[in-house]
Order: structure tokens, then C-alpha cells, then sequence
């Protein structure tokens, strides 16, 4: 984890008042001088235009009360 974010949320945690979880975070938590987020995006699993997302004809009857059923 790099230094920003390490107190980053150190002052969260101090903003809330919790000094038992500071201390606990400072203890577990490591910060690397090197750390360099990575450069990629995140390709949208569930995207339109490889097919996940497309329309389907349903087949459904309406009864007398105005009530949808699938058939």
C-alpha cells in the first residue's frame, strides 16, 4: 500500500475516533515505497455488445382482472 493511502485512512479512522483501530491498522498493515497502481482497465463483464444483455419475446396471456401471466 502506498504512503497516500496509508494515511489516508489513518485520518479516517482518527476522524471517527477509533485510536484502538489505528493502532491495530499501523500494526498489520504494511506500506510499499514502490507500489505503482496498475495502468489497465477493468473490462465490463456484462457488457450489450457481446451478447449478454439481449432481448427475449415472451409468450403471456392477460386475465380478466388485467393480471399478466407467462405461458
Amino acid at each position: 500500500m502506498d504512503k497516500i493511502v496509508f494515511e489516508e485512512i489513518i485520518s479516517i479512522l482518527a476522524l471517527h475516533g477509533r485510536q484502538d483501530l489505528i493502532s491495530e491498522f499501523k500494526e498489520h498493515a504494511k506500506m510499499d515505497p514502490d507500489y505503482k497502481p496498475p495502468n489497465f482497465m477493468r473490462r465490463d463483464s456484462l457488457s450489450d455488445s457481446e451478447g449478454s444483455a439481449t432481448s427475449e419475446d415472451l409468450n403471456y396471456t392477460i386475465d380478466k382482472d388485467g393480471f399478466y401471466s407467462l405461458k
